[in-house]
């Protein structure tokens, strides 16, 4: 497409388009499950009804993931950033809401991410032990949590 000659008759998005669009999709049939919004949580709630055997129709206002769930990094975390920031409640309830969604939930689509931390020569000791401790911590909420060592396994040293 160049800039004079516009888009191709029928390509560009309308809310007639989109009316159209939907009618097709469900051909008349009643849908389990629409799902607006395709973002990380989005996907997976579609993902997760398709797999369960439900009718789904997934909505966007723009393309998957286009708004903040492409710069998502996409992992689950456990709560440390508020353990850091004193915000201990909610470290505890995000801490919790992992192991719910790794065992019970979600284990088909959440699942234990290891990290290497290389300590070289270039980290100091106290950089070292700060690394250590944030472990330490984060096993911590794993604990609290109730979360199985076979699920999410404690850090360990190489």
């Amino acid at each position: 497409m160049n800039a004079s000659s516009g888009p191709a008759p029928g390509s560009s998005l309308s809310a007639a388009r989109r009316a159209r669009e939907l009618t097709d999709s469900v051909g008349g049939r009643t849908v389990d499950v629409l799902v607006v919004g395709l973002g990380v949580t989005g996907a997976g709630v579609a993902l997760d009804a398709a797999a369960r055997g439900l009718s789904v129709v997934a909505v966007d206002a723009h393309d998957l993931a286009f708004g903040t769930s492409r710069f998502s990094s996409k992992l689950v975390h456990g709560g440390l950033r508020y353990l850091a920031s004193g915000a201990l409640g909610v470290a505890h309830e995000s801490a919790v809401e992992r192991g719910v969604l790794m065992e019970r939930t979600a284990p088909h689509l959440v699942h234990a991410q290891p990290f290497v931390l290389p300590l070289t020569p270039l980290v100091s000791r106290s950089q070292a032990a700060l690394a250590r401790a944030g472990f330490r911590a984060g096993d911590t909420l794993r604990l609290a949590a109730r979360t199985a060592r076979a699920t999410l396994p404690p850090p360990r040293r190489l």
